[in-house]
């Protein structure tokens, strides 16, 4: 008779458990929104306009911009989810220029923004990969600047 009762209890436990795990929502997925590029030039000390998406902007021996990189991450306002992350990946043409993984803060107005500086001198196409990590739905954003140098 004491087993079936601590196995009832054991039964009773485990539901309550079952049942306090399903009611916690889990925050949505965010998702990476923009990638805004703006190019800083060091022989001004000043910052040039935004390169939009469909922007045809190129540097040719440009070698005085440098570039702020801002990654754009839209989530749920107020919330928080540990191990979520955003990694920005930046190659000038088959090289590595910086690599960043930082954990998503708490969006306050619905948006968290991660920068990335990238230091002037650059000579060949630069692309930018940013992506959500840590969480299962993917969002993922590429951005490309052509730099190029020569003669």
């Amino acid at each position: 008779m004491k087993k079936i009762i601590n196995c009832a209890a054991l039964a009773a436990l485990v539901l309550i458990g079952c049942s306090a795990a399903s009611a916690q929502k889990k925050t949505p997925d965010y998702k990476i929104t923009a990638v805004h590029i703006t190019p800083f030039d060091s022989a001004t000390g000043k910052f040039e306009d935004e390169l939009t998406a469909n922007s045809d902007r190129s540097f040719f021996n440009d070698l005085t911009i440098s570039l702020l990189v801002v990654v754009e991450v839209a989530g749920t306002s107020d919330t928080f989810e540990p191990g979520r992350q955003v990694e920005i990946i930046v190659m000038e043409g088959k090289k590595l220029k910086k690599k960043r993984v930082e954990q998503i803060g708490i969006p306050r107005d619905g948006t968290f923004f991660v920068p990335v500086w990238l230091d002037n001198s650059m000579c060949s196409r630069v692309t930018i990969t940013a992506r959500m990590i840590g969480q299962k739905t993917v969002s993922r954003t590429v951005r490309k600047v052509p730099f190029m140098c020569g003669e």
